[in-house]
């Protein structure tokens, strides 16, 4: 299954939205693969969730991809998973998913040379910069993001503090694209703001 570019999509269940919603969004404004990310809710209720999500998705035509859950994949038949740090490592995912795609994200260039080894498919790299959704995470910055890219030869997704202004920059580094929350769904319009980041992605 083909990994597409541009805008990386991502679920909220902030800012007014739910995952539903968000997910509506982000496929209008022409993001072709989602990611449903939910870290409270008990484990039926995230299938549940997911089932919806994944099904939007099948009518855009879409990739569906469940964060961390690697059982909430399986059970709800999704694209694939994604993976941190602290999550199972790639190649026993891949075990339990077969030839599912396999997302791993990584805050260093060697995280992401581990993650491909491990049978990865593509690599979350970031923070790029300071995140507001994720205070708390390491910053990789744009440099570590160049040698991350140098050191593998799997595509990489940026995250973290990205606004519309660096996709252009971000792309030109060789990303195959950009995955934002805060900078679309804090934002006045959210349904705006997530079109010009298509939008930016194209032209640049």
């Amino acid at each position: 299954m083909k990994l597409p570019e541009g805008l990386y999509g991502i679920t909220v269940r902030r800012w007014g939205f739910d995952h539903i919603k968000s997910a509506q969004l982000l496929l209008d404004a022409g993001a072709r693969i989602i990611q449903y990310r939910e870290k409270e809710l008990g484990v039926r209720a995230m299938i549940e969730q997911a089932k919806k999500v994944k099904e939007l998705c099948r009518s855009y035509g879409a990739i569906f991809i469940v964060d961390d859950r690697v059982d909430v994949a399986y059970a709800v038949d999704a694209d694939g998973v994604h993976l941190g740090q602290e999550d199972f490592p790639a190649d026993v995912a891949r075990k339990m998913l077969g030839d599912a795609i396999i997302g791993v994200s990584a805050s260093t260039p060697q995280e992401g040379v581990t993650a491909e080894k491990e049978g990865a498919d593509y690599i979350g790299a970031g923070s790029i910069f300071l995140s507001s959704t994720k205070p708390e995470e390491k910053v990789l910055g744009v440099e570590g993001l160049k040698q991350l890219i140098k050191l593998v030869r799997i595509p990489v997704y940026a995250i973290g503090g990205i606004k519309l202004e660096n996709v252009k920059m971000l792309k030109g580094f060789g990303v195959k694209g950009v995955a934002v929350i805060s900078a679309i769904f804090a934002s006045d319009n959210p349904q705006i703001a997530a079109r010009l980041f298509v939008e930016e992605w194209k032209k640049a």
